[in-house]
């Protein structure tokens, strides 16, 4: 998410997200085709909140506060358009969460008779506020199925994205058993996610504690450190691999 650029099937985009605010009340979006023909882009702009479970929710209604233009770009291949992003809403004390999405829409040759996938993604578009204080804090989510959660409350009206998620396991004489990273996400004014960090179960079984510590891009960092008996390093269940066509910033 540090990245100031993105890539998505044939074409990619710069910056990964965009923040208005008082002082910068417009922004430019570059979209590049670096594939070998030309592309079709389709825009839409979404409102972006995080349900009680800390679940990304998108929905139509308030994305026409974002306007943009063009909302159907087509590029050339090895050419770049540019996508002019502004608000028309009223601002809130609170940060305001949004999403816009970029599709490529699949344009077939005459006579072309192969399926072409449609890419997706989206970035974020933030609403700034003077007012909006970045304020959170992270408390222990469990452990079992091999993943010991961490829980990140975000208290402030701004949104925080956390970087690194680092657990680290100690058995009883106090050595240092494993260790492991994770990437993290956005979390929103007011949401809780949950994240997780793997520990195979062999080794889960030789812990007597383990530290987490969550580090935000600001570099700010938490942790937390728990105790662990063998009854919580349950295996993780078997499950199918779903692909993931559409991608986030």
């Amino acid at each position: 998410m540090a990245n100031s650029v993105a890539f998505a099937g044939s074409f990619r985009v710069s910056p990964v997200r965009i923040f208005l605010d008082e002082k910068s009340e417009t922004a430019v979006l570059k979209i590049t085709n670096q594939g070998e023909e030309k592309v079709t882009v389709q825009l839409d702009a979404k409102t972006w909140r995080q349900d009680e479970n800390g679940k990304d929710v998108y929905e139509a209604e308030g994305g026409g506060d974002i306007v943009f233009f063009p909302k159907i770009a087509e590029i050339e291949k090895g050419r770049e358009r540019i996508v002019r992003i502004g608000f028309r809403g009223k601002r809130q004390r609170a940060e305001g969460s949004y999403r816009l999405f970029l599709q490529e829409l699949p344009i077939s040759k005459p006579g072309e008779t192969a399926l072409k996938l449609a890419i997706n993604m989206s970035i974020p578009v933030f609403i700034g506020s003077e007012k909006a204080v970045g304020k959170w804090d992270v408390e222990p989510g469990g452990l079992s199925e091999e993943s010991v959660r961490a829980r990140v409350r975000n208290t402030g009206t701004r949104h925080i994205v956390v970087s690194r998620l680092k657990a680290a396991g100690f058995d009883e004489t106090g050595a240092e058993v494993f260790s492991k990273d994770a990437a993290g996400w956005y979390t929103l004014p007011g949401a809780i996610r949950t994240f997780a960090v793997s520990v195979p179960q062999e080794d889960c079984l030789k812990l007597k504690s383990i530290r987490v510590s969550v580090e935000t891009e600001d570099r700010e960092k938490k942790d937390f450190t728990m105790d662990v008996i063998n009854e919580m390093c349950t295996r993780k269940p078997a499950a199918g691999v779903k692909k993931n066509k559409e991608r986030s910033e």
